[in-house]
């Protein structure tokens, strides 16, 4: 499972967090279904991780266009298996097509070597209040050049 948001021009406008809202909301229904997988509490857990989470950092991009990779889960018993490579080369192809650049954000340091395989590139670390857990924010740039470091 993963969820794919589009870059919005209108950054800090109302429109534009009510937009983020909603797509955040609609996001959190259709993820409901994990629960059978990690259990409710494990569900809560993320959203409490995911409400400390900072996007601000993308503001480093300028007007550039990207997508923002977020969400992505594979269960334990399927890894392995290829489906992150389902998910992530299309997205990339789109990306490359396009010029835009494809943005995510992990709070699991192993999860890094990973993206990196795909030419993600970490550009910011942020710890997150109250928690050990640190934001590993990382940027695919089609061209290949890394400009946003």
């Amino acid at each position: 499972m993963a969820l794919v948001f589009h870059s919005e021009r209108q950054a800090g406008t109302l429109l534009s967090n009510v937009k983020y809202a909603k797509q955040i909301g609609v996001a959190i229904i259709k993820s409901l279904p994990i629960c059978r997988i990690i259990g409710i509490r494990g569900f809560v857990r993320g959203l409490t991780i995911l409400r400390s989470m900072s996007s601000v950092w993308l503001s480093m991009l300028g007007d550039r266009q990207y997508m923002h990779l977020d969400m992505i889960a594979v269960q334990e018993g399927c890894r392995g298996q290829g489906y992150v490579s389902r998910i992530i080369k299309p997205l990339l192809a789109e990306c490359h097509t396009k010029n835009i650049l494809c943005t995510l954000e992990t709070q699991t340091p192993s999860n890094v070597p990973i993206y990196e395989h795909y030419d993600y590139r970490m550009v910011k670390v942020i710890p997150l209040p109250n928690s050990s857990l640190r934001q590993y924010c990382m940027v695919y740039t089609p061209d290949g050049l890394q400009q946003h470091e």
